[in-house]
């Protein structure tokens, strides 16, 4: 193999594993951000609630938030799992934006650009419904 050829396999690898570390690390934040909505159950939908969501819909967002983590680790449903996360996000900057106070921008721009980079890197692996990954 010549020089050029083990230098693309080389950035390859290394794309390869810096995706997998922003994945990891964007999976472990949304499923921080999700399991909060239980563990402090009590202040979250008391922000919810005063954000004028209805009642109970923190374990709503919660379990899209953990689902959604974990659905971040599969190449076909990853680009649709940021894409609703991305919208979890953007909602929850909306919410920020509009409500002065705690809790900050800070964390919904962080996944928003962890997620549009899974988003991107993921784009063309993504699952389509009558088209097969294993022929025959």
């Amino acid at each position: 193999m010549g020089g050029v050829a083990m230098a693309e396999v080389g950035k390859a690898k290394a794309l390869a594993a810096g995706l997998w570390l922003v994945l990891i690390v964007e999976a472990f934040g949304m499923l921080l951000a999700g399991s909060a909505k239980f563990t402090a159950a009590g202040w979250w939908s008391a922000k919810f609630v005063e954000w004028g969501y209805p009642e109970g819909f923190s374990h709503v967002v919660g379990v899209v938030e953990m689902a959604g983590a974990g659905f971040l680790f599969a190449p076909a449903l990853a680009a649709y799992a940021a894409i609703v996360l991305i919208v979890v996000m953007v909602s929850a900057l909306v919410t920020v934006l509009t409500n002065p106070g705690r809790p900050t921008v800070d964390g919904p721009l962080i996944h928003l650009v962890l997620l549009g980079l899974i988003l991107a890197a993921r784009w063309r692996r993504r699952w389509r419904p009558g088209r097969s990954r294993h022929p025959g």
